[in-house]
């Protein structure tokens, strides 16, 4: 009795790590995951070397939890981040999570040492089980090669092959591996010049500028139905507000490119941002006097993607040198964007001028990007200080129209966010997460001068190709066939099937992502 009592602990020790396992890599609770991991252990936990290899893994795991619990398993989204964040930003990340997280891992780490180092696992050495055990783990692979004959066996057994140690390998080496691919193509295309024809030009204002918001989620803004009013110049004197874009992607890297830039579609399922083709090189060709202001940063080791377009305009400003948001980054808040701006509009051009000023705005971690106190009571630290960032950025709007009207500049300027956030930790806080609608929901705003009459719009519309758009808005006519350049703005038709980019850097239909409301409003 004592024997089997012994045993069946065993095996639930087995099951229970196999479960904990799957979680802690940030991969979704699939029965045939949890089964291939048990299998593991009662077969093979008895031989020294995969003891080793196993504790190992777990260790590992405990320590990437952090990260699968925000970011889920290895992608180009955490591949990215990882190789373009620099120490400082390391720390802020630190700094975020929650207490807990730094002695869940620790205890892990012991809790698993202990565990394949003392605990005896169970021994199956019954030949039908094995056999039966190996059919069930080959069954998905198995299907899916008679189903599919399009692709060779190796790639079947590497996608349907649910391990979660080999999973996790695989998805570290083919994450980093698009990732790399990715980035030497746009190094390649940054050598380039604008290759999209520009039939025409007529520019109907003297400057144009583009306002690029960080991280805002339209749903917490007073000018689409927010209950605080976090919004109230946007609100009094915009003269179009567009509750309808939808972002291509849910983080900076990104979004941006494919904002700004031409998307060029390989098919159905992947596309890519074709660098050259950005907002900044057409606006240059059609003879604009153009402008980049960052609150952002630049790297100097390892240049991300966003730099490689601001590379592109005549004028470049950035308030912090050599890092994106580290050390250098405390004390230099969006405003300081305005100064910069009033000595810009002080000089006297001929040429229409394409100012674009991209902001740190609402990035986590939101209550250090606050310049001033903040301004509203949620009961919720980090959602009032999120609240109050967005209304920091309605001062900027504010005090951006205000200097353009000082140097009695025509004008036209547009604000849009480069992606939303969505709600973890039980509504506590907001992070990056491409699996809810509300990610990629975000704000589209103008502002016009000699404009009185305030028009809003519903209709939803991509971010992809948004370069038309933009360009259009601009009087610059583009040699292409798209909504965004045949319509005028008012007039663009409400579009369908619109796609997003997840994390695997692959298209994904808008309409089948999860939603996550918000509980404040």
């Amino acid at each position: 009795m004592i024997f089997i009592k012994k045993e069946l602990f065993s095996h639930i020790v087995c099951i229970g790590l196999s479960v904990l396992l799957v979680y802690l890599l940030g991969y979704p609770q699939r029965f045939d995951r949890i089964l291939l991991t048990y299998f593991s252990l009662i077969f093979l936990a008895r031989f020294t070397l995969f003891r080793i290899f196993s504790g190992l893994t777990f260790i590992i795991a405990a320590f990437y939890f952090p990260i699968a619990f925000y970011y889920g398993y290895p992608n180009v989204a955490v591949i990215s981040a990882v190789s373009e964040t620099d120490f400082d930003e390391v720390t802020e990340f630190l700094y975020q999570l929650p207490i807990y997280f730094y002695f869940i891992p620790i205890a892990l780490v012991i809790a698993f040492i202990y565990i394949f180092y003392k605990v005896k696992f169970p021994t199956v050495n019954n030949k039908y089980i094995i056999i039966l055990s190996l059919l069930l783990c080959c069954y998905k692979p198995i299907k899916v090669f008679f189903k599919d004959h399009a692709y060779s066996l190796s790639t079947i057994l590497i996608d349907n092959f649910k391990y979660p140690p080999f999973e996790f390998g695989v998805d570290l080496y083919s994450s980093y591996k698009l990732y790399t691919t990715e980035k030497q193509e746009q190094c390649e295309q940054i050598k380039k010049t604008n290759t999209i024809p520009i039939v025409s030009v007529n520019p109907q204002h003297k400057t144009y500028v583009v306002i690029i918001g960080e991280s805002v989620r339209k749903d917490y803004m007073s000018a689409y139905g927010f209950k605080y009013n976090n919004t109230p110049f946007t609100n009094n004197n915009a003269s179009l507000i567009w509750d309808g874009l939808i972002a291509p992607a849910s983080n900076t890297q990104s979004s941006i490119p494919h904002l700004i830039s031409q998307s060029s579609y390989l098919d159905n399922r992947e596309v890519n941002a074709q660098l050259n083709n950005n907002i900044i090189a057409i606006a240059n060709d059609a003879g604009f006097e153009t402008y980049w202001l960052s609150n952002q940063g630049k790297l100097g080791r390892m240049e991300i993607t966003v730099p490689r377009i601001t590379a592109y305009s005549k004028n470049i400003f950035y308030t912090k040198k050599g890092e994106y948001n580290g050390k250098s980054s405390r004390g230099k808040y969006d405003t300081l964007l305005l100064p910069e701006l009033d000595s810009i509009l002080i000089q006297q051009h001929d040429k229409p001028k394409l100012i674009v000023m991209h902001l740190i705005g609402s990035h986590p971690h939101f209550c250090k990007r606050l310049q001033f106190d903040v301004q509203f009571d949620l009961n919720n630290e980090n959602i009032s200080c999120y609240v109050s960032s967005i209304k920091e950025t309605d001062d900027l709007l504010k005090s951006t129209i205000e200097i353009l009207k000082k140097h009695n500049e025509d004008y036209s300027v547009v604000y849009f966010a480069d992606h939303g956030l969505s709600h973890t930790e039980q509504y506590q806080d907001l992070r990056h997460n491409w699996e809810y609608q509300n990610s990629f929901q975000v704000p589209l705003i103008f502002f016009d001068s000699g404009k009185t009459n305030q028009v809003k719009i519903n209709k939803q519309i991509s971010g992809y190709q948004f370069v038309y758009l933009l360009s259009h808005w601009m009087g610059i006519q583009l040699n292409v066939q798209h909504d965004y350049m045949q319509y005028d703005l008012t007039d663009i038709p409400e579009q369908k099937n619109i796609q997003i980019k997840d994390w695997k850097n692959k298209l994904y239909p808008f309409n089948n992502l999860k939603k996550d409301p918000n509980p404040f409003n």
